[in-house]
Formats: structure tokens, sequence, C-alpha cells
């Protein structure tokens, strides 16, 4: 029995002991690190597992310890999550929200894409998988590295604050978009030469990295040249959990496109059928010799009964989840190990089944594009809105505030150059008190959403011009309220996109513009963001659907269309001044992103 932080799995193989009729227990672990006292809280089938354990195994995996997948009476165990890093201050940081999740079964279990596509969430993510090829101390070629050069770039990762995950756990991933840790990264070693099992395997021990490691069979018949892995050290390695063996194929080809069928078969299938029976695991995953692979190729390596199959391209290197499907999934040379664990994401957390909001998580801002439309979003940290006195850019408004990422907000009279008079009533912590709409504009704006925040909720409702121009009236409907506008129109509501009809009458609301909006997305986090792009307002909500919102509001468009973060103007032109924006604070407890922990704390030192 391995005992983890957060969960342990085992499996009670029945009669036929096939992998779908196994049984899956899940515990539930007291306390970190490791407690040695679980109960045991439910049973699900295979395909829970793959739905809602296997696809959160880095998720919920933080620590020293880790778990393992024990199939009926093998004594080889599997990795279901590895290890993340392990103060309690970080532990805490990552799995507060998620624990509380997992406990009250709050979050939806992800579907899972059909094979071999990948699930919309799982593209939202930004993980880097790095490649390494021979270890030896002195070089050869230019990729070749020393044990001494690779032993600091582990270091880096762990400076970097970045999390080595199994390129299991990230298929699921990919195939859900279940999240994983806040910053992943996958190490990947090619071809398996002798350096592998001397230089490379003790380093993940030292460091509890996984690792990859893509193996073609006849490297170990080689004589003379580059050193080789045995298969006595393979076997060993093998066993080990911090290990994935992936099939490379038996010759390693120059070009598997090249190859008539029955080479190119033996080289997927048999490459496979060898593998498993010296080693006595399944061999899920197929890497492409010099990542050379076409429809054909591909083809076969799902016949064989792979999972995904790694590819490479020198010349357009892509974060796993910009790859076409999990059949050709990209990696990056480990020379950009700087320049990419920087932008590395584990995505989206999974959406509420409850309907709850999450102000806790870090804020990131990410960037996407559908059918020629670039979106721009900020998600994560606390919403609240500025209500200012006068008008001004939004980098300008910021300025002295603890504010990390801004959207221009509610519409304004134009009548006056430095009014900051809203159109509808408005409240803001941070600026005006409770403000009223002009009596004779308000009828026009019933059924627009009035938008309240709260601490630790946002409320979209229907504005009623009888019953919201009063802060008695705004707080009638949500007590706790800190700030209230009435935005344009929705585009997103309980998760589904608006119509061409519900937009009604709203003015010039399909014409192409550049927008504006923000809103909760199904995780329960605050989002605010712009489109780069001239846009429609249909068109844009079907985008914001599909990206996972729960509720979006159109905020003022064209050319108010304004976007902060840390500062700075996201926008490529000059934008109409404004009084009003909708706000992302830090969460509580966590780093104002572009800020050291050190000067975080300095700066709470010269606060109090």
């Amino acid at each position: 029995m391995v005992l983890a932080q957060g969960i342990l799995i085992t499996t009670r193989a029945t009669a036929s002991s096939t992998t779908e009729d196994e049984q899956v227990t899940v515990w539930s672990i007291d306390s970190p690190p490791c407690s040695t006292n679980p109960t045991g809280l439910m049973t699900w089938d295979f395909d829970h597992l793959q739905r809602a354990f296997a696809t959160r195994t880095d998720t919920l995996g933080l620590g020293d310890c880790a778990a393992y997948l024990r199939t009926g009476d093998r004594t080889t165990q599997r990795p279901i999550f590895l290890p993340t890093p392990t103060t309690l201050e970080k532990y805490q940081r990552q799995v507060n929200y998620t624990s509380q999740q997992w406990q009250s079964m709050d979050a939806v279990l992800p579907e899972i894409a059909p094979f071999p596509e990948l699930h919309p969430q799982g593209r939202l993510g930004n993980v880097p998988i790095l490649m390494w090829h021979d270890i030896l101390p002195e070089k050869e070629v230019f990729f070749d590295i020393t044990p001494e050069e690779l032993e600091a770039q582990f270091q880096r990762i762990q400076e970097l604050d970045a999390t080595p995950v199994s390129i299991a756990a990230v298929v699921a991933h990919l195939r859900t978009g279940a999240p994983l840790p806040e910053k992943p990264v996958v190490l990947t070693f090619d071809d398996g030469y002798g350096g592998h099992y001397k230089y490379v395997y003790p380093l993940l021990k030292k460091y509890n990295f996984p690792a990859t490691f893509s193996i073609y069979t006849k490297k170990m018949e080689l004589v003379g040249g580059r050193t080789s892995v045995t298969w006595e050290q393979l076997e060993k390695m093998a066993r080990d959990p911090l290990v994935t063996i992936v099939s490379h194929g038996i010759n390693h080809p120059p070009d598997l496109r090249e190859l008539e069928d029955e080479p190119l078969y033996i080289e997927i299938f048999e490459s496979k059928r060898i593998l498993e029976e010296r080693l006595g695991i399944p061999i899920n995953y197929f890497t492409y010799p010099v990542g050379h692979s076409d429809e054909r190729v591909e083809a076969l390596v799902a016949e064989a009964g792979y999972h995904a199959a790694l590819s490479m391209d020198n010349v357009d290197e892509k974060f796993a989840s910009a790859s076409p499907d999990l059949l050709k999934i990209a990696r990056f040379g480990q020379s950009r190990l700087e320049e990419v664990i920087p932008e590395a994401w584990g995505g989206q957390p999974l959406p509420r089944r409850d309907g709850g909001f999450n102000f806790t998580t870090e804020i990131r801002k990410s960037e996407h594009e559908a059918e020629g439309i670039g979106l721009i979003l900020i998600t994560g940290g606390r919403p609240e809105t500025i209500h200012a006195n006068t008008r001004y850019q939004l980098p300008e408004m910021l300025e002295g505030t603890d504010v990390v990422a801004a959207v221009d907000g509610a519409f304004f009279s134009l009548k006056y150059l430095d009014s900051n008079v809203l159109i509808g009533p408005a409240l803001s912590r941070q600026g005006r008190a409770f403000a009223p709409g002009n009596p004779s504009e308000n009828p026009l704006l019933n059924g627009r959403p009035l938008v309240l925040i709260s601490p630790t909720a946002v409320h979209f409702i229907p504005f009623d011009a009888d019953l919201h121009n009063t802060a008695a009236g705004i707080k009638a409907e949500l007590p706790k309220v800190t700030d209230a506008f009435v935005g344009a129109a929705w585009l997103v509501k309980d998760s589904k996109p608006r119509t061409y009809e519900e937009f009604g009458d709203l003015f010039d609301f399909d014409a192409a513009r550049h927008r504006a909006f923000w809103g909760i997305n199904q995780a329960g986090q605050p989002v605010v963001g712009v489109t780069k792009d001239l846009v429609g307002s249909v068109e844009l909500g079907e985008m914001l659907a599909s990206l996972g919102f729960r509720d979006a509001v159109m905020l003022d468009s064209g050319g108010s269309t304004s976007l902060a973060y840390l500062g700075e103007s996201l926008v490529g032109y000059t934008p109409r001044p404004v009084p009003h924006a909708v706000v992302l604070y830090a969460a509580e407890g966590i780093v104002k992103p572009g800020v050291t922990e050190q000067e975080d704390e300095d700066s709470d030192v010269v606060a109090n």
C-alpha cells in the first residue's frame, strides 16, 4: 500500500483481470506528508478512474510522496501522480481550493475528447515537453550536454518553481482539460544512450523528477559508436515509478514515411511487443524517429494501441497544447528551457458543479485565437471596480494601486470630456459611493445585466429601474455588495452564448468592433479581456462560451476598448479615456505577478 498527500489509488481485479473490469478504491489521506491513516471513500470503475483521477494526477499529488496504481496482482506499480513542490506554503497555495472541490465533489468530472482529439480545455494550458539526447562527459555534437550541465538544468527547473510531470498526466490533461500543477514540464530523453542510465537516472532519483525515455530496440545490439543502455539497466529503470518507457521503433529509421507497409508495421507494432515482453509493462506511447510522420504512419500508431505519440520539429517547436492531436504531440529542444518554462501553465481549474466562485487563484494572462479573431484574457484574482473622479487611460487610473489587471467598464456620458457620470447606477468600493442613474435613462436599461460584486461572489441579474436605482435596492439583491454597475449585454449566460434574437434592439450589437468584456468562468474565476480584432457580439459570445465562460458581460467597447496588465496597456492603439474599470487584485496570500516574494514581503513591512 502506497500513501500520498492527497489520495491513494489501488485496484481490485476481477476474475477476467481486464482493465475495463478493474475496480478502483480511492483513499483520503489525513494530512501531509504521507499520513498512515487512510479512510476509504468510494469505489469507482475504471472509466471513472480515467475521468476523475488519472486525469487529475498532478493536481492532487503534491509533496514528497507518490501514489501508484497496482493492476490486479502485478507487483509492478505505475505512477498515478508524481511529486511537486514540498513546502507547506506551496502545498497550501496549490491545493487549498482543489482539495475543497475534491472533498465536496463540487468539480464537474471532465469528459474525454474523442481520440485522438485534444479537449478544448486542454488547449488552454501551456505544457512544454523538453527533449534531450545524449548525456556524456565530453560533447560530440551541439545538442549533447554534460552531466554537470544537466544537473544545472534540473536545478534551474526547481528555481523556476516548475513541476516535472509524467507523459501520462499530460496526455490525460490534453484529453480532458483537467488541470496540471501551475507550472508543469515534461522531461524526455531519446534514443536509449548509455548516459541515460549512468547520468540521467541518478539525477532523476536525486531530484525526484519523472521522465520519459524513448527506446529503439536495436540500440542494445549495436557494437561501437555511442554507448547504449542495456536490457538489464532498462528493466531496472522500468520498475521505477519515476520512469516511463516509450517505443522509438526498432531501427530508428531516418523517416518512417519512406518505409513500405511491412517494415513500417514492424517498426510500430513489433517494437511495442518486444518492449512489453522484455520489460513486463504496457508501452502506451510512441516517439517518431526524427519527428517524421504522416497520416499513414499516425494511423498505424493508433491501430497498434498507443495512447499518444511524441514528435519534434526543429523549425516549428510548440507547446503540447498547440499540437494537432494526440498522435503528433509537439516538443521543444532542451536548449529552450529558460525560454519556455516561464510560459508554462497547467490550465484552468475544473468547472464547478455548484456554480460557486473562486477568488483565490493566481492571475494569469493568456491569448487565444479562433477563426482569425484574437482574444486577450486575464484570469484569476479578486474582482472589484474603480469609479474614478474623471477620465483616464487605464495605466494612469491604476497608478498607486495594487491592481494587477483592468478592463474598461461601464458606459458613460460623452457630453463632457472630463465627466465621470456613468449610464445607470453604480457603486464602487474604490472610488465613489453609490451613484444613482439618470431616472430618464434608467428605463432604457431594463433587462440589461446588473453586475453585483461582493468579496465572495458575483451576481449578474436583469436590471430593473424600479428596484435597482438605490443603494438599498442593490443590497437587497446581494447584501454584502461592494461594487455594482450596468453592463451592455450578456455575451454568455449560464454557459450558453446569446443568440441574435436575445440581443433584441441593442444598438450595433453585431457590428464588427473591438470589444471589451468580463465575466466568470466555469471554474468560478473572474476573467477580464478584450478582442484584438473587430468582431460582432454573437460571434464573440460563441468564442467565450467555447473558452469556458459561465457568464460574460459586454462592457463599453469600440473606441473605449482598453486592457491593462501590470501597469501597461495591452491594446495596440490609444483608446478613449474612461472613468470606470473592472479590476483584478491578487488573491490574499499570493504574490502579485512580476513581483518577487522578497519585494512582496518588503511592501508588507512598509504597509505595516
